[in-house]
């Protein structure tokens, strides 16, 4: 069995779409998946995958591993700072909820964190702030409440929030622990389990609509319209696209950055 057939077999398992896979990355972890199990072919996974839930669950975190680094797209954000938390503000100067849906080890909810405290914060002490950050792995989990990141997730972190919100440490950088305490990390399925209500802002980036096959992408769209408060907003990664019953849930306000707004 070749290693693309092996994907086309067993994607549907996971609800995943096979082409989507960056190839050599995945092979790479896949095969030495295959040595660490002492299994000799695609084939004999394949097979061990259908019979071993645990192994499954294995695959599911090596095929939807997510790497990131500090404000991503660093155009998302600067359209986050000017557009869409002065409109959210606007909206409700209370309370401003957040949630990162496949956070992996937390760099994009803590640029949350970081972008509210270093532009936000001092002129709106009364907000209560918090990002809720989700993922299914738990180990990821663990290394983002370390808070421990290498300098090349830190590229595209402005150099004014880079000098007040992180210390170097050996050939590390050691997030302010102020930051998150703004940041709720928490296990969580999206496919499988029921959203989180009462959204403002809801980041689903290069996993869901990229990944995921188009039934699944509809349902985690319709769980994300859910989730979201009246006039709340949802970003997708750069280059993905929402499923076709798309306008029903959202409308596009900002598409160059791909951000939507809740319909209705």
């Amino acid at each position: 069995m070749e290693f693309d057939q092996f994907l086309k077999e067993i994607s549907p398992l996971f609800g995943l779409q096979w082409r989507r896979f960056q190839r050599r990355g995945m092979r790479r972890r896949i095969e030495h998946r295959l040595v660490e199990l002492n299994l000799a072919s695609f084939e004999e996974y394949s097979q061990r995958i259908k019979e071993d839930p645990q192994e499954r669950n294995h695959l599911s975190k090596i095929l939807t591993v997510t790497i990131s680094r500090f404000f991503r797209d660093q155009e998302v954000f600067n359209t986050i700072e000017t557009s869409v938390f002065p409109a959210l503000l606007k909206e409700n100067p209370t309370e401003l909820k957040l949630w990162s849906i496949g956070c992996a080890s937390g760099e994009e909810p803590y640029s949350l964190s970081l972008l509210w405290k270093a532009r936000f914060e001092k002129d709106w002490p009364q907000i209560h702030f918090s990002v809720l950050a989700t993922d299914i792995d738990e180990s990821l989990l663990k290394r983002a409440k370390e808070g421990r990141y290498k300098k090349s997730s830190l590229r595209e972190v402005p150099q004014d929030i880079l000098g007040e919100y992180f210390r170097a440490e050996g050939d590390a950088f050691l997030l302010d622990k102020r930051v998150g305490e703004r940041v709720e990390l928490q296990r969580h399925d999206i496919l499988r389990e029921e959203p989180f209500p009462e959204m403002d802002l809801v980041f689903c980036r290069n996993l869901v609509f990229t990944y995921f096959s188009k039934e699944p992408q509809l349902a985690v769209a319709k769980k994300i319209a859910s989730s979201l408060n009246r006039h709340g907003y949802l970003v997708i990664g750069k280059d993905e696209v929402l499923p076709l019953m798309y306008p029903t849930l959202f409308r596009p306000v900002l598409p160059e950055t791909k951000i939507y707004e809740k319909f209705g």
